[in-house]
């Protein structure tokens, strides 16, 4: 069952990175770390460092209740986040997306794959795959212009097989707006 639900986290952040490209000018977004005043975005802090993906660093999609984002880093980081209501609307609100999660209405996970851009190797950690993780994704805004809202987890670095014996990374502060 986890290589089924990780094979299909991979292929629906492949699939939504093919045929859907959001895409449009941030603007500088103000001061400090917060996010672009406009368009689509993906920010976080991994491992005490800020990312930010945005303009065609930043796409996603959302159809009946199924939200799809991925944001890209030039450092080689990407941040996928995936929230599936079942009765096909998304609403406000907070959203547990680990292994613990035993609400039947809705699906959803957080992960991180970190490209190593000398080795050109990769480590993927997940909210959902492994057992003693921990992620969340509130819903702070949603109509039919955009969904925004916020996203904090501790992925488990999922090796081949489901092996759950890695690493964890910690992925805070995160936001997110999916212009529709």
């Amino acid at each position: 069952m986890k290589t089924l639900k990780l094979f299909g986290l991979v292929l629906t952040t492949t699939l939504s990175t093919l045929f859907i490209s959001c895409s449009s000018d941030g603007g500088d977004g103000g001061g400090g770390f917060s996010g672009p005043s406009t368009g689509t975005f993906v920010k976080a802090k991994v491992g005490g460092t800020n990312i930010l993906a945005e303009g065609d660093y930043a796409n996603g999609g959302y159809n009946s209740g199924n939200l799809v984002l991925q944001g890209f880093s030039l450092t080689g980081q990407s941040v996928n986040i995936q929230l599936y209501a079942l009765d096909g609307t998304l609403d406000v609100g907070t959203y547990n997306v680990s292994s613990t999660n035993t609400d039947d209405t809705y699906v959803g996970g957080l992960s991180l794959i970190d490209i190593n851009l000398d080795t050109m190797s990769s480590l993927t950690y997940s909210s959902q795959i492994c057992d003693n993780t921990s992620g969340t994704v509130e819903i702070t805004f949603v109509d039919a212009t955009k969904i925004e809202g916020t996203f904090s987890f501790t992925g488990k670095e999922v090796r081949e097989g489901d092996d759950c014996t890695g690493a964890t990374k910690n992925v805070t502060n995160g936001s997110f707006r999916l212009e529709l």
